[in-house]
């Protein structure tokens, strides 16, 4: 990273610039669900390491960090509208995601089965104890 890009780094991050962006991704994916603004900084954090990581490219970290923060927008909309299994993916930075999402108890959504109806047997009829729960005692007395 070139010491300019670090001055830069500084700046994104402690101005808000990145939370703004990434907030501007998650609406951009049409994303409503409510995310507290520590779940976004854990994964501000992440993006910010993933821009670093990549070391010396042909990107600007600038650019760099706004490319994992769509990737991120993207994660949390994969994450909030299905409920496939993500976290078996051998992917480290995936897995780190999920570690993310579990922790702030991102909402996801979850298939229901179609209903069946299932016959139940029972073993002797119903009726047979249907006033053996009854308090004798406390019913008035008979004239």
């Amino acid at each position: 990273m070139k010491l300019l890009d670090s001055v830069i780094r500084v700046f994104v991050l402690t101005q808000g610039i990145a939370l703004k962006w990434l907030r501007e991704e998650l609406a951009a994916l049409e994303i409503a669900i409510p995310i507290t603004d520590g779940c976004l900084d854990e994964f501000i954090r992440a993006a910010d390491e993933a821009a670093r990581a990549a070391g010396p490219s042909q990107r600007r970290y600038v650019e760099e960090l706004h490319r994992q923060l769509a990737a991120r927008a993207r994660f949390i909309q994969r994450w909030t509208g299905s409920d496939e299994v993500i976290a078996e993916q051998d992917e480290k930075s995936v897995q780190a995601l999920v570690r993310i999402a579990r922790k702030y108890a991102l909402p996801r959504r979850w298939k229901l089965s179609d209903p069946v109806a299932v016959e139940y047997r029972r073993t002797r009829p119903s009726y047979w104890h249907w006033a053996s729960e009854v308090d004798t005692h406390s019913l008035p007395a008979r004239s």
